[in-house]
This record gives structure tokens, C-alpha cells and sequence, in this order.
């Protein structure tokens, strides 16, 4: 095998094959024991084999090595000698320049900015304003839709339609109106009587507000739930009011009502649905609303007449979960 080393053993003459990799392992005679020192001898040349190849390696480095090291040394001293004094100069020179060319820019948005102040008229600004903002009132009260953005002022476009309906009676048209501003569920009544035309809507308080269901009620006193109830009487007052008010309509009545426990005098009680407050507007009793009806909701309230006023014979109980 080719790969294998005859070493022969110096005590028994016997001829040993041994492996060039075995050297750590220390070899000895298969027939004597005695250690191969032949065998070390040999491997001893291979590794001065080896060292030779080693140290031709290191000096073909260092010869090739030695060139640059010595240009390095010629060259330096000139780079470190060399005078940059004249291309600092020229970049403190650029900087400067830069520098002096921004401060003119900034100079010259100044001194537009100062003329452009200073042509400024605020009392025209001031009329512009004035008439952007007329424009835009009277653009609301004449009900343009592009102002209808909530559901009620879109509500208010449509009973103003209803108002201007040619094709029905002003018994119909004032019916049709009202049934747009009151609440789902509301009794609306159109009656005549020496040719005054009058408006009965009846509504229960859950229809329009959260919190009232049956005899339950969001209020801890009466005085807040009166003042809950007269504001969603005046909204449907207001909105009736002013697109009925030229349809020959003399008097609106409006009356809120809500489940209340009631006790009879024989001890039986019984749930029924009581009118709570109802109003009276007489429309020759009332000034023309001045005020846009898609920015104010109760601009009526203070031309109500009482009709009935029930508060004072219910008692709120509050009750513990």
C-alpha cells in the first residue's frame, strides 16, 4: 500500500508497516515491542519537509511585502509635508459664499413678506367676511340642501315640500307636515270650526327621547322632566309652526304624554297613558320666527299657552336594583 511506511525494528530486525499519520500514537514493534525509533527518524524528515515549504511561503510574503513598505515610507513624509493650506482656503471660501447666498434669499422672503403684510386691508378682509357670512345665511334660510346635513334639517327640506304641494287641500298638506315633524306613532288631528283650521298631535315621550319606557323614567324630579318634555314640545311646535303657518293654520296644540301608575279611590290602580303637558299656539298671537330654523330648535317656546299641566299629581319613585 503506498500510503504505508516499511520501518524496520533495530532489536528483532523485524520489518513493521506503519502509517505516516501514527506518529502521536508512538509506534512499536508488532514482534518485540521495542519502540520504532526508525520510525521517528522519518517522520522527522517529513516535518522538516514541511518546515522548509513554510519558511519559502514567508519569504516570498516578505519579499513582496518589503516594496510597499519602503514606497510607504518614501511617500508619507511628503503627504505630511504638503501644504492643504490653499484648498482649505477654497472651502472656507465656498462655505462663505453659501453662506452669504442663503442670508439673501432669507433677506429678499423678508422684505416680500413685509410688503405683502403691509398691503393688507383688514377692513376689506373685514367686508369679505361680511359678505361670505350674508351670503351664507341667506342661502340657509332659504333651506339650500347643501346645509341639510343633520337628520332634522333634512326633515325640515321635506315638510317645506309638503308646504309648497299645490296639488293638496291645506287640510291635507298641514296633516302631511305634521306627520314629518312629530315622532312615529303620534295621534295628528286637522279640524275646522268657523273656518279656522286647527292641529292636534298627541305623542308619547319614549317616541322622541331615550330612557321612558312604560312607567320608567331616566328623571330623578319633576322639574327635569318638565324641562325635557316643554323642549320636545317646542321642537315639533317650531317645526309645524313655521312651514304651516301660511296654509290658513290658526292654532296648534301639542300634548306629551307617558305611562304613569295610577290609583283609583276604590285601591285599584292601573297603568294608563297620561298627557303630562299640552300647549295652545295661536298663530296671530305669534311674531314671525326671526331666526334660522336649521340653527335654532325652539324658538316658539315662549309663545306657549298651557294647556294642561299634569306635573303636579305624579310622584316620581325611585326604586333600588
Amino acid at each position: 500500500m503506498t500510503d504505508m511506511i516499511i520501518v524496520q525494528c533495530t532489536q528483532c530486525g523485524s520489518r513493521n508497516r506503519i502509517r505516516p499519520h501514527s506518529n502521536h500514537m508512538s509506534p512499536v514493534c508488532g514482534r518485540c515491542g521495542s519502540p520504532l525509533v526508525g520510525y521517528c527518524l522519518k517522520h522527522s524528515g517529513i516535518s522538516r519537509g514541511l518546515s522548509t515549504v513554510m519558511i519559502k511561503l514567508i519569504g516570498i510574503l516578505l519579499f513582496l511585502l518589503i516594496p510597499i513598505v519602503c514606497y510607504g515610507i518614501v511617500i508619507t513624509p511628503r503627504w505630511l509635508s504638503k501644504d492643504f493650506s490653499d484648498l482649505a482656503a477654497a472651502e472656507a471660501e465656498s462655505t462663505s459664499r453659501f453662506r452669504a447666498e442663503q442670508e439673501e434669499t432669507l433677506a429678499k422672503l423678508e422684505a416680500k413678506l413685509q410688503q405683502e403684510l403691509a398691503q393688507i386691508d383688514s377692513m376689506e378682509l373685514n367686508g369679505i367676511a361680511s359678505a361670505q357670512y350674508h351670503n351664507s345665511m341667506n342661502a340657509r334660510l332659504s333651506y339650500d340642501k347643501k346645509y341639510a346635513l343633520t337628520p332634522r334639517e333634512k326633515a325640515q327640506l321635506s315638510m317645506l315640500n309638503l308646504a309648497k304641494d299645490s296639488t293638496r287641500s291645506y287640510h291635507e298638506a298641514i296633516k302631511a307636515v305634521a306627520k314629518e315633524a312629530s315622532p312615529d306613532g303620534s295621534n295628528i288631528t286637522v279640524t275646522e270650526s268657523l273656518g279656522q283650521i286647527g292641529l292636534h298631535i298627541d305623542f308619547d315621550m319614549s317616541s322622541m327621547t331615550s330612557g321612558e319606557h312604560g312607567t320608567s323614567t331616566k328623571h330623578d324630579t319633576i322639574d327635569s322632566l318638565r324641562k325635557e318634555v316643554v323642549l320636545l314640545i317646542s321642537r315639533v311646535t317650531n317645526d309645524v309652526f313655521l312651514f304651516c303657518k301660511d296654509l290658513e293654520l290658526e292654532t296648534i296644540h301639542v300634548a306629551c304624554k307617558h305611562h304613569v301608575q295610577t290609583t283609583r279611590p276604590d285601591g285599584t290602580s292601573s297603568v294608563e297613558n297620561t298627557v303630562l303637558y299640552k300647549i295652545l299656539v295661536h298663530r296671530n298671537r305669534m311674531p314671525r320666527l326671526s331666526n334660522n330654523p336649521f340653527l335654532d330648535l325652539y324658538s316658539t317656546t315662549e309663545y306657549l299657552q298651557v294647556e294642561e299641566d299634569n306635573f303636579e299629581e305624579i310622584e316620581i319613585i325611585r326604586t333600588r336594583i
